[in-house]
């Protein structure tokens, strides 16, 4: 009794931590030292631990080799090309949206939020509208779009890795989930823009100019040849026994010859760090939480509770701890529980800012660009979205199941 209120109370605390506004990367080690204390005070098993550790080893590679990749890409100047030409038509709107998700499918709900939301706000002044309701969009879509492939988000890859899930499972499970809620949360979206407009005002110096490269078509070659080529290897090396983190760190080294940089800095090691020792603590505490029969059964009723589960335990405990301690009760990959887990936990962890490390990161990231932002933006603008999105991804895939069976 005394071990499983000691290992519930570090997980708590080690949420509490990742939650909080962050100063300096000291913050990320906090998980990691309440596991530390967890070992030492028997609350977590060391077998216990060192499981949750190799789970976790792959996904954080990926994360730790991918997220270097995106900041090449964009340093090559690929990202601030594609922006340029989709933001130069009348219904830029639109093709940003298509754009953020397409970013957000391919390379890492990470990648989208963390180089697309400057190339947004920057757009967003030269055309002279307000930049947070333009740059809303990576971080409503690192939600929406987040599901189809285990390489959109780390917490596709850590179901995978546990699961032994592959990637066509993803597609053909979550493909037309993740359609169903990016098309549902544009259609709220382009129908709130100018409320959100008119809400948020537009900031001093906007109609900048967006600098056009004399190289620009290299760029947008050379860059689509590397995602394509990158993408099909995330697709294919499972399949010969290989892992997506290797694909990523050999697109880091052609990029790198390419821009003639070494992103050390980059390198999201407080992340993976953070995560590490929550993943520990996660797996700690599972084990006295008595999860399964809650995490059951394929039957439409079954698919909808455990879909708003996922949503509910997103938004009040952050929805990585909130999967990561699920997971310890799901043991065969087939049937529903895990589509629906991962349904709720992506694309329902809209609905406080909160909810999504991804979101957390939007908006320290404008707070770097000097965008006036608070908590209570969220609130007013995404929920809209966020519930038309979550709708969206229920009803299909409650339409996958009826077509698919009980089995999957």
């Amino acid at each position: 009794m005394l071990a499983a209120t000691l290992s519930l109370l570090l997980l708590a605390l080690a949420i509490v931590s990742i939650l909080l506004p962050r100063r300096n990367g000291l913050w990320s080690f906090v998980p990691l030292v309440l596991a530390g204390v967890a070992l030492l005070s028997g609350a977590v098993r060391p077998s216990t631990a060192g499981s949750a550790a190799w789970s976790l080893a792959a996904p954080l590679a990926f994360v730790a080799f991918a997220v270097p990749l995106a900041v090449l890409l964009d340093r090559y100047g690929f990202f601030s090309e594609l922006a340029r030409l989709v933001s130069s038509g009348r219904r830029y709107l639109g093709s940003l949206w298509v754009l953020a998700a397409a970013v957000t499918v391919l390379l890492n709900l990470d990648a989208a939020v963390v180089l697309l939301t400057p190339l947004y706000v920057r757009i967003a002044r030269h055309r002279g509208v307000s930049p947070l309701a333009l740059a809303i969009q990576p971080a409503l879509l690192s939600g929406l779009a987040s599901s189809a492939l285990p390489i959109s988000n780390l917490t596709n890859l850590i179901a995978a890795a546990r699961l032994g899930i592959p990637a066509s499972g993803f597609v053909v499970h979550l493909g037309l989930v993740t359609v169903a809620a990016s098309g549902a949360g544009w259609l709220a979206y382009r129908a709130r823009f100018s409320r959100l407009a008119a809400a948020f005002p537009v900031e001093p110096g906007s109609g900048v100019d967006l600098a056009v490269a004399g190289n620009s078509r290299r760029v947008l070659a050379v860059g689509g040849l590397l995602v394509g080529a990158v993408v099909t290897g995330f697709l294919a090396v499972p399949a010969i026994g290989g892992q997506p983190w290797e694909v990523a760190a050999g697109g880091d080294l052609v990029l790198a010859a390419l821009t003639r940089r070494l992103p050390w800095r980059s390198l999201p090691w407080q992340s993976v760090v953070a995560v590490l020792g929550l993943g520990m603590l996660a797996e700690g505490a599972a084990v006295h939480l008595p999860l399964s029969p809650v995490l059951s059964g394929s039957s439409p009723a079954d698919i909808t509770r455990i879909v708003a589960g996922g949503a509910l335990s997103s938004n009040v405990l952050n929805n990585l701890p909130a999967l990561l301690v699920a997971l310890h009760a799901i043991r065969d990959r087939s049937g529903w529980t895990i589509w629906a887990l991962l349904t709720g936990t992506n694309a329902g962890a809209l609905f406080a800012p909160s909810g999504s490390l991804a979101v957390l990161l939007w908006l320290s990231t404008l707070e770097r660009l000097r965008v006036d932002v608070r908590e209570r933006h969220w609130w007013k603008a995404a929920w809209p979205v966020a519930l038309a999105g979550l709708v969206a991804a229920l009803a299909a895939l409650l339409l996958l199941r009826a077509v698919l069976g009980p089995e999957g």
